[in-house]
């Protein structure tokens, strides 16, 4: 016992007289091992964080490979019918190769009269009055009204000036007249109870139909037995550089 003592007492006087050497000296020996500690644990939580990100990026590569192969074959089934589509009407003497011109807009409102195009392309290119234009390939936005030997005025269908269009609703097959109303709009005067949706697409009727416009906006009076339909075409067509104007055989 008494032995036990003796030892406590020197310890506590090397504490009371060499505390700070002590102190220094465990600092030092202690200090790798804390930056030992601090880097595994930082390692760790990077290792962490890095198989979490890559687990993620995996599962998002598989998920638009997926995507992408569907797409692929929407596209591969898109060509199939299109090219069966084709080969059926030249079986039947009613080819689709249509012969386009592409042309440079010279001129849009409010440089040219409201809802009209001026185009590079007219009489010497083979463009005719009545030919109809293309904002894409099967996107139609309205006819070749006035033509000279270099240029052409192309009048929208959203043109204000009473005429009126006879369009397709492209979801139920029936038949609607449209009119201008200028900047890019069209309106549509139907039956209250006609089968017309926000969203539906209209199209031009021929041998391969093309979009005009879809429905935005629907205006229904309690008092009239008419509504109100409003399109828009699918594009900013007053942005346009270039369109297709489609040659008339």
């Amino acid at each position: 016992m008494i032995v036990i003592g003796l030892f406590f007492v020197v310890l506590s006087s090397i504490a009371y007289f060499f505390g700070g050497a002590l102190r220094s000296a465990t600092t030092t020996v202690a200090r790798p091992v804390w930056l030992a500690r601090d880097y595994v644990l930082d390692l760790g939580g990077s290792w962490i964080k890095h198989i979490g990100l890559t687990s993620s990026l995996i599962a998002e590569n598989k998920e638009l490979t997926l995507q992408l192969q569907t797409l692929t074959l929407k596209e591969i089934d898109y060509d199939v019918l299109l090219k069966e589509n084709q080969e059926l009407k030249e079986l039947l003497g009613r080819s689709d190769v249509r012969d386009r011109v592409f042309a440079r807009v010279l001129s849009k409102p409010p440089r040219s009269p409201y809802d009209t195009l001026v185009i590079d392309a007219g009489t010497s290119h083979g463009v005719k009055q009545g030919d109809k234009a293309y904002l894409s390939g099967n996107v139609i936005i309205g006819i070749v009204t006035h033509v000279t030997s270099k240029t052409a005025l192309v009048t929208l269908f959203s043109h204000g000036e009473g005429l009126g269009y006879d369009l397709v609703l492209e979801r139920t097959g029936t038949s609607y007249t449209i009119i201008g109303k200028g900047g890019g709009t069209m309106i549509i005067e139907a039956p209250k109870e006609a089968d017309i949706k926000w969203g539906d697409t209209f199209v031009y009727p021929s041998l391969s139909p093309s979009v005009v416009g879809s429905v935005y906006y629907i205006d229904t009076n309690s008092q009239s037995s008419f509504k109100t339909v409003f399109l828009k075409f699918p594009g900013n067509v007053f942005s346009a550089k270039w369109i297709f104007i489609e040659k008339s055989t």
